[in-house]
């Protein structure tokens, strides 16, 4: 039968690799990171015995190219090819089905109360839908009255005892108002300092020569990585904004992904950290060190999902809270103890439990992850930035107003790339400098001089890909003590909300 030889084919060349089932599918996702995503572990080993291969010629192309010598690439998939034909011929004269019999009373009522069950599964998914969308309402509205931020004022006349809006000459508001509205925003973390909630020395109930001890060693081995926490928070940070891929949707919010998108997540995030760490996967499991093969385990919330495949395996737990800009990262080497008593479902999965979440030996907890700008800002000021009508409606009006209004907070490439929904966002930001400078407003890179400006004026570093604005005035006697850095002779500081707006130097002064 053709579809026999194919499967004789796959089988050969995965018994030739020396890979397991584990190391094939790894291979397979590695390959394709952006395009279809290869079956799981279960739905790969069904297709490597035949089940639903006859439809997938992606998937038996996408074998032979990995596992495949170079030399025989082309020939076996010609042979597939002709297999593939020769299976269609055949199903094709295979004759008529059979006349099925006229449904019965019993089966006309089932099928009647399936319609229904349907209907009333999808009105309650709209009404999640509704609820979901309520819950974002709320949580901005809660986000804006915690900050309890001051909104832009257009009256012309300022409320007893406060300072008036400076305007500028067309009579429109000047950016000394937008800067008041910035400043109510959370600050950075002062010199961006990542605490690490790291556990204190080695494993304290596992020592050398116990049975556990592989996971003291896998312990060690990740924390030898130099940098380990911050590479670690910048791999999450660049799966989830892949994902997002604001560039071109525009989007911020992992909220408004897709249910594939949303899958596809954890796959995005093991990739990422495995690259990052510089490790391959294990043979069958995802990654191997110091002798333990070791099972990633990604959520987005405080579950984590495990097979009864899994008993005794080494996982390491990793889980990102992009809302609450946090991140976990633990050991545990899985016990029917640790685990839900019920099954969960068919596939008999089961959850986390209370105990075995004792059980977790952190090596990061609450560990903060580099900030979401866009989905924590108010919904006031993104409708500012994004200005969806009129003037601010080009790609590079919105790129000003994102460092008009977000101030002396770093913003990524993600982050310009999102509002310009443009690729090239450096140039937007190069554009935005020479604009902005006219308004006071420097806009500072990751070059040794702009870092030390930014330092200088008491901002947070930006490193590669990464930029922070701020408004500047002429350092005046009643500034007092305030941060200040000299600039083409003259002392500037941080601008308050009633310093007159300066031009700022060029930016060729500052390279």
């Amino acid at each position: 039968m053709p579809m026999q030889e194919i499967v004789r084919i796959l089988r050969d060349l995965v018994d030739a690799s020396g890979l397991r089932l584990k190391g094939v599918q790894q291979l397979l996702l590695s390959e394709h990171r952006d395009g279809p995503r290869p079956p799981s572990y279960d739905g790969l080993s069904r297709r490597l015995r035949g089940e639903g291969l006859q439809n997938n010629a992606w998937l038996i192309n996408s074998i032979i190219q990995v596992l495949a010598p170079p030399e025989r690439r082309e020939d076996l998939a010609e042979e597939v090819r002709q297999h593939l034909l020769n299976a269609r011929a055949v199903r094709a004269v295979a004759g008529t089905p059979p006349a099925q019999a006229a449904p019965t009373p019993e089966l006309l009522d089932v099928l009647q109360e399936n319609r229904a069950l349907r209907k009333e599964v999808k009105r309650l998914e709209r009404q999640v839908e509704r609820r979901k969308r309520e819950l974002n309402g709320l949580r901005e509205q809660l986000a804006a009255l915690e900050l309890r931020i001051p909104l832009p004022r257009t009256a012309q006349t300022p409320e007893p005892g406060q300072q008036p809006v400076p305007r500028s000459a067309q009579g429109q508001p000047s950016p000394v108002a937008v800067n008041e509205v910035a400043s109510a925003l959370p600050s950075a973390e002062p010199g961006r300092d990542r605490r690490r909630t790291q556990w204190a020395g080695a494993l304290p109930s596992v020592v050398p020569g116990s049975p556990d001890a592989g996971r003291a060693a896998v312990a060690d081995a990740l924390l030898g990585i130099r940098d380990f926490e911050a590479e670690t928070a910048a791999a999450l940070r660049r799966a989830l904004d892949s994902v997002l891929d604001g560039g071109r949707t525009g989007r911020f919010d992992l909220a408004t992904l897709g249910p594939t998108e949303k899958i596809y997540i954890g796959d995005k995030i093991k990739h990422e950290l495995l690259s990052t760490w510089g490790h391959q996967p294990g043979q069958e499991t995802d990654l191997s060190l110091r002798g333990e093969d070791v099972s990633l385990k990604v959520t987005m919330g405080r579950t984590w999902i495990f097979t009864p495949e899994e008993l005794g395996t080494l996982c390491l737990l990793v889980s990102a809270d992009d809302q609450r800009s946090r991140w976990n990262l633990g050991l545990i080497r899985i016990q029917t103890a640790d685990l839900s008593r019920s099954p969960g479902n068919r596939d008999r999965k089961r959850v986390l439990s209370a105990a075995g979440r004792q059980s977790v030996t952190w090596l990061f907890q609450e560990a903060p992850l580099p900030e979401n700008t866009l989905l924590h800002l108010p919904a006031p000021l993104r409708e500012k930035i994004f200005a969806p009508k009129g003037v601010g409606a080009s790609s590079q009006a919105r790129t000003n107003s994102l460092f008009r209004i977000v101030q002396g907070r770093v913003l990524n490439r993600s982050t310009v790339r999102t509002v310009a929904l443009h690729e090239d966002a450096p140039k937007r930001v190069r554009d935005a400098r020479t604009t902005l400078r006219q308004e006071g407003i420097l806009v500072l890179g990751s070059t040794q001089q702009h870092v030390r400006i930014a330092r200088g004026l008491g901002l947070p570093a930006p490193r590669k890909g990464e930029w922070v604005s701020q408004r500047v005035a002429r350092m005046r006697p009643d500034h007092g003590d305030s941060p200040s850095v000299t600039l083409s002779g003259e002392a500037w500081t941080k601008a308050r909300p009633e310093d007159p707006i300066e031009e700022a130097p060029y930016p060729d002064e500052y390279p």
